[in-house]
């Protein structure tokens, strides 16, 4: 079992497969281990690495009061402290906030870019169109009575749940880890860990802007039909705002179509690398 020192962090990761690497960034209240059976299909082409950010997983939980880590800066230390080079990445709802972040801080430095479940702005409209800034709100998923499962809201559709129960249960449980409860009981602020992602500042919004507008690695971005239309605005702002950037729309599927589709992701993932072999470092 694979452990690493990420700025002051301990953080627990896994690591399979060979050649080129894959990273898979997880979601908010969930786990590197939610990602266990689409790393069962890359494995078979790719290094697979997938690590629980802090207050998540098997990691370790963040002092109470503060200060947070940047989760951008935890993914450069990740992939600088075991050498990756020109890596995929794949991030999910918060790990997608992560992966975007990431990118612009290295527009060129990806093999491929894979962002799920999230888009930007998500506290402004975007660039050019009307409207007033909203906060944006994480609530608790702890359940009410017990309040020892992590849940997962309407991120799925009731159909999927439906007709497939057993996966359900244990996406559920393998979320609901003791540093996931603790973090959710006592609730950190996903602002000071995404910085500039979750700003309303002008000046945040026009870097941030500019930043999408300078990556040259390839990005898809991956939504369910059933988004919610804040995300999904902010999806198709993304894919409209970075160069070549395709967008996926998954039908029947929720936030995380990224787990109700696994197949079509992982098509994604390998389409869009095939198509940058060779492809010199921007």
């Amino acid at each position: 079992m694979p452990w690493l020192d990420l700025l002051g962090n301990d953080i627990h990761y896994t690591d399979s497969g060979r050649g080129r690497p894959v990273v898979l960034l997880h979601g908010h209240a969930s786990a590197a281990a939610c990602w266990d059976p689409i790393i069962q299909d890359l494995e078979r082409d790719f290094r697979v690495l997938a690590y629980d950010t802090y207050d998540h997983g098997w990691s370790s939980n963040s002092p109470r009061q503060g200060p947070l880590v940047d989760r951008a800066a935890e993914l450069e230390h990740f992939i600088g402290s075991l050498g990756l080079e020109d890596p995929v990445i794949v991030g999910q709802s918060m790990g997608g906030m992560t992966t975007l972040r990431w990118a612009v801080r290295h527009p060129g430095s990806a093999a491929a870019l894979v962002v799920c479940g999230m888009g930007w702005p998500l506290v402004v409209p975007p660039p050019g169109q009307a409207g007033q800034p909203e906060k944006f709100e994480v609530f608790s998923s702890l359940d009410q009575d017990e309040r020892i499962w992590l849940g997962v809201g309407n991120s799925f559709t009731e159909q999927w749940i439906a007709d497939n129960p057993k996966d359900f249960a244990r996406y559920i449980r393998v979320r609901s880890t003791a540093t996931a409860i603790e973090a959710a009981r006592y609730p950190r602020s996903l602002e000071q860990s995404q910085g500039e992602f979750l700003s309303a500042d002008p000046r945040d919004v026009e870097a941030f802007q500019q930043g999408l507008e300078s990556v040259t690695s390839p990005l898809v971005v991956l939504i369910g039909e059933e988004e919610r239309p804040r995300i999904r605005r902010g999806a198709e702002h993304v894919a409209a705002t970075v160069p070549g950037a395709r967008l996926l729309v998954v039908g029947d599927a929720g936030h995380n179509a990224y787990f109700q589709r696994q197949d079509i992701l992982v098509d994604a993932v390998r389409s869009t690398v095939s198509t940058t072999r060779g492809r010199r470092r921007g």
